[in-house]
């Protein structure tokens, strides 16, 4: 495998919430991003959403040279991808229809391009099945809005190289990411499934008369607080 090229140009694939906020963070880090999506209003709707969230982008961290004006837009993913160092992809959790594009993706791409999907929960072992050059292909699932939340989930599938996880790792944290490595394939994930067994427990305390909704709100507000100016 070829070594990967540094990052300086961004690809977005499907510009809806994640995708466009995803958009919104890497302007705000100095790239220059080109998006495509096949919705007929997409890119008004995404150009729309990186002004309405440039402001709170660039305050926790906009790079100098940062600017909307560096996004292009364009409804055929070939020529979105023709150049692009790193792919972002974002479209709908349909298995069929994830395998189809990836594989679309992984032929449209630079061969030292790093490809990540932002899907919660299906497999890279899944969505990587038809691709000519899996090894480069990983899950980079953030949390909404990925311009305002930190935290991303960085896991391969079973013919990921071990390198691309370095330097997809490497590369979130170098943008203001704070990426964890999942060792295993998990549906879900593990913030998501950490965040619904806490629910289970509170909805179990709730219906055992131990608080009311309002202490439960109180108990993770405040512990939430706490970590957040301690860790």
């Amino acid at each position: 495998m070829n070594a990967y090229k540094p990052v300086h140009r961004l690809a977005i694939v499907g510009t809806g919430t994640i995708g466009a906020s995803w958009t919104t963070h890497y302007l705000a880090r100095g790239f220059d991003v080109t998006a495509t999506d096949p919705a007929p209003a997409a890119e008004k709707a995404l150009r729309s959403y990186v002004d309405a969230a440039w402001e709170s982008a660039a305050t926790l961290g906009a790079e100098p040279g940062a600017s909307p004006d560096r996004l292009r837009f364009t409804a055929d993913m070939r020529q979105a991808l023709a150049d692009a160092d790193f792919v972002q992809e974002n479209a709908p959790e349909r298995p069929e229809l994830k395998v189809k594009l990836f594989a679309d993706i992984d032929e449209a791409t630079p061969p030292d391009s790093i490809i990540a999907s932002s899907s919660s929960g299906i497999t890279m072992s899944v969505i990587q099945a038809e691709c000519r050059r899996p090894e480069r292909t990983l899950i980079g699932h953030p949390f909404n809005p990925p311009h305002i939340i930190p935290l991303v989930e960085v896991v391969g599938g079973t013919k990921t190289a071990p390198e691309t996880i370095r330097e997809a790792m490497s590369f979130y944290a170098a943008i203001g990411k704070k990426p964890i490595h999942l060792k295993k394939e998990l549906p879900g994930h593990v913030a998501n499934r950490l965040q619904a067994a806490l629910y289970r427990e509170v909805v179990h305390m709730i219906e055992q008369g131990v608080l009311d909704v309002a202490d439960s709100d109180d108990a993770l507000s405040v512990k939430v607080d706490r970590v957040r100016h301690t860790g």
